[in-house]
């Protein structure tokens, strides 16, 4: 898999440059070569990636020794899974925090743009590991992950139509730390 950078110049960070969610989905599969210029594709790309090893890691800390055979402790591969997924989502919201912020009279949305790729790579690494154990596709797991992507995908170009549009802006201080000189 290719590296992938956040934080790489050039990189488009207007409302109406945000990528699409069928942009988005296809960043959990695919990494052209050089990676992605922008930085939402880049982080739902490394997301994806931390999901598909977290689903790893769940599988080592179900064997009962709870060890992999390089010696690394399944428990402690999941925390770490965790803490990185953290930070990639944080690195979408502080990215969105400082390139989106203006135009903030809009609605308020409840979720950060982090919070939301990493909802859709869930339920996207839901149906994948799914696809995985050989469903059926008319089982109605796979049809609720289907639809439950189908969904977050619609919401997500919603919110990227209002925040183009003026209607909607995301939280600001949604980030640890917020962005750079507000906390």
């Amino acid at each position: 898999m290719t590296a992938v950078t956040i934080d790489q110049p050039g990189a488009m960070t207007t409302p109406a440059s945000l990528p699409r969610a069928a942009a988005v989905v296809r960043a959990f599969d695919t990494i052209p070569a050089g990676g992605y210029r922008h930085p939402v594709l880049a982080a739902a790309a490394a997301l994806a990636a931390e999901h598909r090893l977290r689903a790893s890691v769940d599988r080592i800390v179900g064997d009962p020794p709870g060890r992999r055979s390089d010696g690394c402790c399944g428990r402690e591969g999941v925390h770490a899974r965790d803490t990185t997924c953290a930070v990639l989502i944080d690195r979408i919201d502080r990215w969105a925090a400082t390139e989106l912020a203006e135009g903030r009279a809009g609605v308020l949305h409840t979720e950060s743009l982090g919070q939301i790729v990493n909802r859709m790579v869930t339920v996207w690494m839901r149906g994948q590991l799914l696809a995985d154990a050989r469903t059926a596709a008319r089982d109605p797991q796979v049809r609720v992950a289907s639809a439950q992507l189908g969904e977050l995908g619609s919401a997500y170009d919603d919110l990227v139509t209002d925040l183009r549009l003026g209607r909607r802006r995301l939280p600001a201080l949604q980030t640890p730390t917020g962005p750079p000189g507000i906390a």
